[in-house]
C-alpha cells in the first residue's frame, strides 16, 4: 500500500480520521494525500463560460476564495497536529480541488495511483452528514476497485490491533481475503473471518462449507468463526466487541435492484460502531 487518499472537510470528526490515516501511512511507509473538495463547477468551454451569469461567477469566485483561505488555515492546523503526534516524517501532500465529489475522487485515484481511501464517520449509523452527506454513501456504492476505510470519531489506530472480515464463504471473496491476509492483517496474528447464520442447522452446514472455503488460503493464517444470531448487524457488533476488533472489513455487494428492496445494507448500518474502523471493499454480487 503505497498511497492513501484522505478526504476531509476539516471537521472534528475528520481530524481524528486524519490522525488515523497518518498513523496508517506511517505504519505502511505510504504517502498520504489530503484532499478537500469544494462544490464549485468550473465551465469547461467558451460556450459554457458565456452562459454563466456575471453574478453567479462573482459568487463562485468569492466562495472559492473563502474556501481556499480556510484550506490554508486548516492545513496548517493539520501540520501542527502531525507535529504534536511525532508524525512530521510521514510524506504528505495537500490537494484543493473544485468539482463534483465523485468525479474529483476518481480523477485522483487514477492520477495518484491511490491504494486506499480514508474518511471520517460520525458513529451515528451513517457516514457523517456534515462531512460528506449522501456523497459518501454514493462513494461506497460507486464500485471503486480500491477499499474505503471509514474511521469513527473514537477510533484509535494500533499496528497490533485485531483485524476481522465479515464473510459469506463464497468464491468471489477469496481474492480480497488473500489481499488482506498478505498486506493488511498483522503478521503475528491470524486473519479472523466471521460468518453469521441465524440457526443451528445453518451453522452445521456452514462448518462443512468453511472447510472447503479455507482450502483457497493455503500458506496463509486465516481462520473462520461461525456465529449464530438472528440479526447480522447485532451478531457482528457482538463479535467485534468480544474479540476487541480494531478494524472490521465488510465486502460490500452491488445487489440487483429487486434484491436491494428486500435486503438490509449492512455495510452502511454497521458504521454506527463507535470505536471500530470499517474497511469496505466492493465486489460484484453473483
Amino acid at each position: 500500500m503505497k498511497k492513501i487518499l484522505f478526504l476531509t472537510d476539516f471537521s472534528e470528526v475528520a481530524k481524528n480520521a486524519f490522525l488515523y490515516a497518518l498513523s496508517l501511512a506511517d505504519n505502511f511507509n505510504s504517502e498520504l494525500h489530503i484532499l478537500h473538495i469544494t462544490p464549485i463547477i468550473e465551465p469547461k468551454t467558451d460556450e459554457e463560460r458565456y452562459r454563466v451569469h456575471p453574478l453567479a461567477q462573482m459568487f463562485n469566485d468569492s466562495l472559492e476564495n473563502d474556501e481556499w483561505n480556510e484550506f490554508k488555515t486548516e492545513a496548517k492546523k493539520l501540520e501542527q497536529l502531525a507535529h504534536n503526534n511525532n508524525k512530521l516524517h510521514v510524506p504528505v501532500e495537500f490537494h484543493f480541488e473544485n468539482g463534483y465529489f465523485q468525479d474529483v475522487i476518481e480523477s485522483h485515484i487514477v492520477e495518484k495511483s491511490i491504494d486506499l481511501i480514508v474518511m471520517g464517520t460520525s458513529g451515528n449509523n451513517t457516514i457523517d452528514k456534515k462531512l460528506f452527506g449522501s456523497h459518501a454513501v454514493r462513494l461506497i456504492d460507486s464500485g471503486f476497485d480500491i477499499p474505503i476505510l471509514a474511521v469513527p470519531a473514537k477510533a484509535v489506530f494500533t499496528s497490533t490491533g485485531a483485524f476481522a472480515v465479515a464473510v459469506m464463504l463464497v468464491e468471489n471473496e477469496c481474492v480480497i481475503i488473500r489481499r488482506i491476509a498478505t498486506k493488511l492483517s498483522p503478521s503475528e496474528t491470524p486473519l479472523k473471518c466471521v460468518h453469521i447464520v441465524d440457526t443451528e442447522e445453518k451453522a452445521m452446514a456452514a462448518q462443512q462449507k468453511k472447510a472447503h472455503w479455507l482450502t483457497n488460503f493455503e500458506g496463509l493464517d486465516v481462520q473462520v468463526d461461525i456465529v449464530i444470531d438472528t440479526d447480522i448487524e447485532d451478531g457482528l457488533t457482538k463479535y467485534v466487541e468480544d474479540n476487541y476488533i480494531n478494524i472490521l472489513s465488510i465486502i460490500h455487494r452491488q445487489l440487483p435492484f429487486m434484491k436491494r428492496l428486500f435486503n438490509i445494507n449492512h455495510s452502511k448500518r454497521l458504521l454506527r460502531l463507535s470505536e471500530t474502523a470499517m474497511l469496505i471493499y466492493n465486489v460484484e454480487d453473483k
